[in-house]
């Protein structure tokens, strides 16, 4: 397999929201790794953050960055694109979340978000071999629970 595996069709509908919005908004001409690597130290981050509030902010900033290194991969290109750039983005998306979710592995959901990251790991594995892309969005889904406990 020489290409990016396809993403499944129900994330067709935020994935175009996205690609109407990257024409919109500028993109500056430096490598897509910077924000990979911003987005890897604030979910460290998350592990010296006790305020629901303040890791509800990193994980919206780690979101951002993910999405802000795909748009500079698409519009600029780079070191790493196609089939590379995928599996280095995965691999960085994986250990974004298994520090997200480590920071809260002492709450029931943060364990349950644990054991989902797991499975996320073991389905970006399959999915780069297969060539089927079959993640959950497991940050997004945090973003809403941090959200419920920061205003409860």
């Amino acid at each position: 397999m020489d290409s990016v595996p396809a993403r499944p069709r129900i994330a067709g509908g935020y994935r175009a929201v996205l690609a109407w919005m990257e024409p919109h908004i500028p993109v500056p001409n430096i490598s897509p790794s910077w924000w990979s690597l911003l987005g890897l130290l604030g979910s460290v981050a998350c592990l010296y953050v006790a305020s629901p509030a303040a890791r509800f902010w990193l994980v919206l900033g780690v979101l951002l960055t993910d999405w802000w290194d795909g748009a500079t991969a698409r519009k600029h290109g780079g070191a790493l694109s196609g089939r590379e750039g995928y599996i280095v983005d995965v691999v960085i998306d994986r250990f974004s979340e298994g520090f997200i979710f480590l920071a809260d592995s002492g709450s029931v959901a943060g364990r349950i978000f644990f054991v989902l990251f797991v499975f996320n790991t073991i389905s970006s594995i399959w999915g780069a071999k297969t060539g089927k892309h079959r993640l959950l969005p497991l940050r997004g889904l945090w973003l809403a629970v941090l959200a419920w406990w920061a205003v409860f």
